[in-house]
């Protein structure tokens, strides 16, 4: 029998829009995705200043590449857009094109830098195939698309990268020479600066090079759901809580009955339950210090009115002043 890791990689290759003989060009792609800096920095000014001298380096050696392609992605929902620019060369502030696309009302940050990079490479470099400069170096700050890339072109799972990687072996088989440098955003970089720039003014002014709309993920869709739900359960809650004030709109279940049995829970089970919920030890942590010494009733706030008048009602074996194990009587124990 297969191991799972065998199964995984089979399921993998079968779900790759093209065979292994086909990347035998993909060592021409190479992929920087570390940056490593000084993290006892802690000053806000010099680590920026650590973050753009690491970037510089990098990029500095990869400066002689004939053309310089900088992406990027800007969000401000609902409004979004994954663009790029091409330059003459990594420091030069002549643009010699651009390509912008919509990524929808629920985009995330990673697939509009991923549509991004996909845009680019068709519409700016594709059709140069045929050039006879035939070096590029991409620019991104999306350092989590630049990692998924590194695991190469046979290895995808989803589609955006898959067709990224097709569009790079295309180039490759052409004679082309591709790095893709992940640089820190927001630092000072030239080119990454550039492609911001060129970001925030398309989502602000909402035009794009591209007609059409980025189709919808599927992860996207289901986010989309999931905010609906989540906000107009929020919308439902009482604000003026003690509850409230420990724990917010943490997602949890306020009927206050056992959820296997249905049957109303005790006072103590309802506040064990609540500190579990919001990830607190019954011996220690925020909640229990907070609920220590306030009133029962503060610990019931969000319950209905029956409930918590059962639970202060003598059918409560926990509440106060009850005993679980009383004591038999005509027994004596050893205070008396």
């Amino acid at each position: 029998m297969a191991s799972p890791r065998a199964h995984h990689a089979k399921s993998c290759f079968f779900r790759s829009s093209f065979p292994p003989w086909s990347a035998a060009s993909a060592h021409q792609v190479t992929i920087g995705v570390e940056l490593p800096i000084d993290h006892s920095i802690t000053d806000e000014e010099e680590l920026t200043r650590e973050k753009r001298r690491v970037s510089e380096e990098a990029l500095a050696l990869h400066s002689h590449l004939s053309w310089t392609l900088a992406t990027d992605g800007g969000v401000d929902v609902p409004k979004s857009a994954g663009v790029g620019i091409l330059l003459s060369s990594l420091n030069s502030s002549e643009i010699i094109e651009k390509a912008s696309i919509n990524c929808g009302a629920r985009p995330c940050s990673y697939r509009t830098e991923s549509r991004a990079l996909l845009l680019d490479l068709e519409r700016l470099i594709i059709p140069r195939i045929q050039h006879r400069h035939k070096t590029l170096l991409v620019v991104t700050d999306s350092q989590s698309l630049l990692a998924a890339l590194n695991k190469g072109p046979l290895s995808q799972t989803d589609w955006t990268e898959d067709r990224i990687w097709q569009r790079l072996l295309t180039l490759t088989c052409a004679g082309w020479s591709v790095h893709l440098q992940f640089c820190y955003g927001h630092c000072g970089i030239h080119a990454n600066e550039l492609a911001d720039q060129y970001a925030t003014q398309t989502v602000a002014t909402i035009q794009y090079t591209e007609q059409a709309i980025a189709p919808l993920w599927h992860t996207d869709l289901l986010t989309c759901f999931t905010t609906q739900l989540t906000n107009k359960w929020r919308s439902t809650i009482r604000q003026d809580t003690h509850r409230y004030l420990l724990c917010g709109t943490r997602p949890s279940d306020l009927s206050g009955k056992d959820l296997i049995t249905q049957k109303v829970l005790h006072r103590q089970g309802l506040v064990h339950l609540a500190r579990a919920r919001c990830g607190e030890s019954e011996l220690r942590g925020r909640l229990y210090w907070a609920v220590k010494d306030c009133t029962n009733q503060c610990r019931f706030c969000n319950i209905s009115p029956e409930q918590s008048a059962y639970m202060r009602s003598d059918n409560d074996p926990t509440a106060p002043g009850r005993t679980l194990f009383p004591r038999r009587q005509g027994r004596k124990t050893s205070l008396q």
